[in-house]
């Protein structure tokens, strides 16, 4: 009996692994097509049955896009026509600008980063096209998501990483936190979000193709389309991470060759502690130009040299107090300037004071007929202020 039982199961046995093995032929042929015929392959039908999800970045364009504003600029333009030298230093590359009609026309892109109002944008957006200076706008705008129009007040401009802080007051906005994390590497896989051309916003897709740091500054590099208007905008991982603001194109063309640069997340951070522990920037209310020694000694005898009184604002800080045009402002809190060659250090002078921070006074010093005068000034409140470095 027991014979007769073995000879029935173990043939019945086989052949249940026999069949079982043949059932799962066309799943192994996905896995392994060299081991079997073509005959026993599946039809392209088949193996889409499998329910293989598509490659999609939807969530994560979804996730950033609300944050992703507009911003314009009244009475000023930026860009020019130098094209970047691939030699040029990291510092160059940030503040080159480009010529275009539709950045021309949008101006650039920006980012809210808190439920409160504050925003980044590029520095290099407010850049004059006529002198290559910068200057303080009269309006700045940003047209949020849902199609809403609201000021923008600067805060702080920061040139080494080209960025700069904004704040909107409204309510009912969206967000997106800029990414502490620093574990970025080339070959992953990024999006740009940005307003090209005017035409609204949009999304191109590519990867880091490099990371570069030095003392003051820290850049990805993509072949993502940053395409004019796109400055501001932001620059995305898979997973719809902030990881960097866009900042410039490396271009002959005007247009996106696969050059693209954009600021790290973590300058972005860097931007927004500073400001939140320095707070608002003073100022004197006065427009002044660099006033050299030679200057001084072909008009008054002396060597004197600083930044010379143009305008003053009427009824601010520097009116109040009693300064004049055409004063020579020399120091302040018995410091002395040292020579303004050029707008550079014209700007490295004013930032020293307006880094005193707002209601404080500062002891200013101007030649006038002749004559040293000290001056106490109360700085203004809310006056944004141009850093060199944020580090």
């Amino acid at each position: 009996m027991k014979k007769i039982i073995s000879y029935i199961f173990w043939p019945a046995l086989a052949g249940l692994i026999f069949a079982l093995a043949v059932l799962q032929v066309p799943r192994l042929t996905a896995f392994f097509p060299s081991l079997y015929p073509d005959t026993v392959r599946p039809f392209p039908q088949e193996m889409a049955a499998t329910n293989i999800p598509p490659i999609s970045f939807k969530s994560a364009i979804e996730k950033v896009m609300p944050a992703v504003v507009t911003i314009n600029l009244q009475q000023m333009l930026a860009g020019n026509n130098r094209t970047l030298d691939a030699n040029s230093s990291l510092s160059s590359i940030i503040n080159q600008q480009f010529t275009d009609l539709g950045e021309n026309n949008s101006l650039g892109s920006g980012v809210i980063i808190s439920a409160d109002g504050f925003l980044v944008t590029s520095y290099h957006i407010f850049i004059s096209p006529e002198t290559g200076v910068f200057n303080f706008p009269e309006t700045i705008t940003a047209t949020l998501n849902d199609g809403r129009t609201v000021n923008a007040r600067p805060l702080l401009y920061d040139e080494a990483s080209d960025l700069a802080l904004l704040k909107i007051d409204t309510s009912n906005i969206s967000h997106i936190k800029p990414s502490i994390r620093n574990d970025q590497q080339v070959g992953d896989l990024v999006l740009a979000l940005g307003n090209p051309r005017n035409i609204g916003l949009s999304a191109s897709l590519g990867i880091i193709s490099a990371l570069y740091r030095n003392e003051d500054s820290y850049l990805i590099q993509t072949d993502a389309a940053i395409n004019p208007g796109y400055s501001g905008g932001a620059l995305i991982d898979t997973e719809g991470n902030l990881i960097g603001i866009n900042s410039n194109i490396l271009s002959e063309s005007g247009g996106s060759e696969g050059l693209g640069f954009a600021t790290h997340a973590s300058m972005v951070n860097l931007l927004l502690d500073y400001y939140l522990t320095s707070g608002p920037g003073g100022y004197l209310g006065a427009d002044a130009d660099f006033f050299t020694r030679d200057e001084g000694l072909l008009l008054f005898g002396e060597p004197i040299e600083g930044a010379r009184v143009l305008s003053l604002v009427e009824d601010g800080p520097a009116d109040k107090a009693g300064i004049q045009v055409g004063d020579i402002i020399t120091g302040f809190n018995q410091k002395k300037f040292g020579a303004l060659r050029n707008e550079d250090d014209l700007f490295e002078a004013i930032t020293d004071i307006s880094s005193l921070g707002a209601g404080e006074i500062v002891e200013i010093e101007v030649y006038r007929n002749s004559n040293f005068l000290h001056i106490p000034v109360t700085l203004g409140v809310g006056e944004p202020f141009v850093l060199f470095s944020v580090q």
